[in-house]
This record gives C-alpha cells, structure tokens and sequence, in this order.
C-alpha cells in the first residue's frame, strides 16, 4: 500500500469535464478523479460506489442513498451534485455527445429536443443524501450505464465560478473521486494524489498515480525499467514478457475493418457494399491472418463486448460467417450502380498499415475485386497514426484498419453506426431504419434477441466489412497486484485500467 503507478496516455486529455468527456485520455483520468452511483467489477457488474440503490417494483424508478463523501475543496457531496451532473449532459447547451446515454430516463429525449428545461429531467434529490431517477421502460442494465462518466455528479456552486473553464485546468476542477489531480503538466503528464475525503479511503492502495502523456518508444523495455506498470504489447514482445514471468492479459476487443466510405456517390450503396464484401475471396484473405492475433470475424461486435446482463454477446449461436458468393455479389453491384445512375465502378484506392501483414491483406482484398467483378483499385500503405487520421475524418475510400468500440456492452458496439453518433462511425453510414430500431432498443432493456435482430440489420446493410476479430496483448510486472485491465479502453464505464487496490513489491 501506498506505492506509485505509472501508465501511459495516449494523447493529451482535451478537458476533464465528466460531461463531455469523450477522447479516451479524458475518459481515463475522468474515471479515476470521479466517482458514479455505481462503478464496474472485473466482471462488468455494477457494484455500489457512491451510493447503495434500491429499484421498484415497476422496475421504473431507481432510488440512490449516498454514501458520506466529500470534495477535493472538503465540501459535502449531496444528491443535488448527481442532479445537476446529469442534467448537464442533456441540456443543449452543453452540447454532449453523451447525451443520448441517458435517454432512458423520464424527459431526457424532450430535454435534449429542447422541448422541455433540463430541470425537467426525471431525476430529482429527495434529501441531501438521497436521489431518484425514473425511467421511461424498465432496464435491467440501468446499474450499469450510471457508472458512465455522463452520470458522474457536477459541484453545481464551483462549475459556475469557473465561468465557462470547468476541467480545463488543475485549479478549475474539483473532484469526489478516490484520487485528486494535484498536477497537469500538459503536454508531459498528469499526476493524481490518494484523496483524503474519499469515503472507502481505506480500500484505495496507491499513494501517487502518473499518467505520461504519449506511446512509449519500447513498452517492453519500460515495463523491465519500472518506468510503466502496465503496456500494450505487441504478439512478440507479449510472450518475451511471459517468459519473463510477466503476467499478460488478453483482450478481444478490437475488429480489423474493412471500413467503406458511405459518403462516396458508389458506396452510398448498400448493394454495392454487399457486392464488395460477397466478391471477397474469403478462405484467401482468412489465410493470411496470424492465428495467435487474428481470427474470422464473426459480426460487428467484438468478442469482449457484453449485454446487459455482463454475459458475453457472442456465443458461437449468432456467428455471421461470410463466404464468397460470385454470383450474388455481380448482380448487387449491376443493381447498385444502377441506383446510383453509374455505368461502372470507380476505381478504388484502399489505405492500409504499412506493415507487411497488413499489406499483403489488402492485396488479397484488391486482387478479390479485380477477379470476381471487374474492380480495379490501388493500395496506398500509411503509418498507423496516418491510417487513423485519415479514415477517422473520412478522407478515404476505402481502408483496412482496426476499430474498437466506444463501450463495453453490444449496444455500445451496434451504436457505432447511428447517424448521429458521436465516436466510431467512420464509415460516414446513416439509415434511418437502423436509428429507430436502435433507438427503440436503448430506451428500454435490449437483451440478445434484440441485439441479434440489429446487429443482422447491419450485415444487411453492410456499411462496413468486418474482416477478422484482433486480440491485443496487455503486460504487467510480476512485481505488481492488483490491477484490473478492461477490454475496449475502458470505454464509457470507466478506465482502461482500474488501480484502485493495485499494490507493488519492490524489488
């Protein structure tokens, strides 16, 4: 106890407003400066965190009792925090992209719709230590989605005093969190402190945690120096340090995309996208994959990603196993471009990795097009940095990268692909039927035939082709206990890596 922890960030965060909070470095040290109503276990399950809760009978409205806690500034943390905090996320003045996650709560749709003041919100403090929500369906995973930083609480009285600057700097922030931010170096790092009115002090181990700002050069290497205690590895590097007696932890998170741009005149298609994806020469490219890193991708939803529940979504049961239909896939593409009033395809140019796996993947997916219909395209190989610029802003036509979703659950992944989602849409796709069925679900309760029923909407639809399901590889120093590691970065419930009650033997 009382040790200190180093990891990285991958960039800078842009601001620590628990709002609004979107980038994966926010998100980061957001989750460890604040706490929710509820927080994630290793296994996904909401436990209590700032509050015990109770739900009734109706399953409609969910009654928080707050636990005795204070600020950084030592003032008492009340109900009405949590209040304002979520009203914050749905008022369109805040203009977050959270928003949409608390739909499900009484009012919110119409808050957002600006039909409706935030404080019309069905959320309301019944007591100083006591908070009500009420939901529009009842929703078993409700628990879960509080954890998220849109649900965190807001110090209303020193928000204000910030006039317009909460979370951009180190004196324009107060927390109620298990640790406190006690400096922001920008650029270099962030380096949090044990928060001393915290109310399960006594259950937080590290004394001191930095964040440095940037990708190590050698993450191995800084893992065997103690200058990190946990790292990204790649598939070499991850079995080096099992030999070294590092644990590793393995994560199915991530899809190797075969990401299509909606927003060019031919893509625009979903007949054309399908003919993209049906001409591929699929046993070709499959072997190609590396089987310790890569298999065939069953949908567009990773193998980590859970229900509601916290069971796993994919079960082998509602695998989407693509194949290479010639046939189907000539006449999509003749009916496609029909649509669009094209004589033919334009020539395509396809981004990839500049790594040779990558590459060789790409030529099997161009010499696929050119054999079974005709399409010609050319390979343009970018550094990853550069590969994820350019299809993140959609200046592409066609490209090969990895894609993880922004949450942890099925829904997270499936919500990629509304028209108006915030993160991970790369693909510029929008259809109006998919937005209301996914809509209809994330109001209420979504279990595994529903998700099924949209997750087979979108291979319908084929805004994107997924190629294989990516395993990535986490190493932590045998000297170090301790830590819980989350697949999809932690996504919108929390950090990538929980050091609450991480501990460390020195050597």
């Amino acid at each position: 106890m009382g040790k200190s922890f180093r990891f990285s960030l991958s960039a800078e965060p842009r601001q620590l407003d628990p709002q609004v909070a979107e980038d994966a470095a926010s998100v980061a040290v957001v989750s460890a400066l604040f706490e929710g109503l509820t927080r994630l276990d290793e296994k996904g399950k909401a436990v209590a965190a700032a509050a015990e809760w109770t739900v009734s009978e109706d399953g409609l409205t969910y009654t928080f009792r707050l636990r005795p806690s204070k600020w950084s500034n030592g003032d008492p943390v009340t109900a009405d925090d949590f209040v304002f905090g979520m009203q914050r996320t749905v008022s369109p003045a805040t203009g977050s992209g959270l928003a949409s996650r608390l739909s499900g709560i009484q009012g919110a749709a119409a808050v957002m719709a600006g039909e409706l003041p935030p404080e019309e919100l069905g959320v309301r403090a019944v007591d100083a230590s006591t908070l009500a929500v009420t939901l529009t369906e009842p929703d078993e995973s409700f628990p879960e989605k509080v954890a998220g930083t849109p649900f965190f609480p807001c110090h209303r009285r020193f928000f204000e005093e910030t006039g317009g600057r909460y979370g951009l700097e180190t004196k324009y922030l107060v927390t109620n969190g298990p640790f406190t931010l006690s400096n922001w170096s920008h650029g270099e790092s962030l380096r949090l402190t044990k928060a001393e009115g915290y109310h399960d002090q006594g259950d937080v181990y590290p004394a001191v945690v930095r964040y440095i700002i940037g990708e190590p050069e050698d993450p191995l290497a800084a893992l065997k120096a103690g200058t990190l205690d946990a790292a990204e590895l790649s598939p070499e590097q991850a079995k080096e340090a099992a030999d070294a007696g590092m644990r590793v932890v393995e994560l199915e998170d991530t899809i190797q995309m075969l990401w299509l741009n909606n927003g060019v005149s031919a893509l625009s298609s979903a007949k054309v996208r399908t003919a993209l994806r049906d001409a591929l020469e699929w046993d070709a490219v499959m072997k190609q994959a590396k089987s310790a890193v890569h298999v065939p991708a069953e949908g567009y939803i990773a193998p980590d990603a859970v229900v509601g529940s916290g069971e796993k979504y994919r079960t082998g049961d509602n695998a989407r196993i693509f194949s290479t239909d010639r046939t189907a896939a000539a006449q999509a593409l003749a009916d496609g471009l029909a649509e669009k009033a094209l004589t033919a395809m334009p020539r395509l140019t396809v981004l990839c990795a500049d790594d040779a796996y990558s590459q060789r993947v790409a030529l099997y997916v161009i010499q696929s097009w050119q054999k079974n219909l005709d399409i010609y395209a050319e390979l343009e190989p970018l550094s990853p940095s550069q590969l994820t610029a350019r299809v993140s802003v959609g200046n592409y036509q066609a490209a090969i990268c990895p894609s993880t979703a922004p949450g942890l659950t099925a829904m997270d992944a499936l919500g990629m692909y509304v028209s108006h989602a915030s993160k991970g849409n790369w693909a510029r796709f929008g259809d109006a039927g998919y937005d209301a069925l996914y809509a209809e679900l994330q109001a209420g309760a979504a279990g595994r035939e529903e998700l099924d029923r949209l997750e087979e909407k979108l291979v319908e639809l084929c805004p994107s082709i997924p190629l294989t399901f990516q395993r990535r590889s986490i190493g932590i120093p045998a000297a170090v206990s301790g830590l819980i590691i989350r697949p999809f970065g932690g996504g919108a419930y929390g950090a990538p890596v929980d050091f609450r009650r991480a501990g460390k033997v020195e050597g």
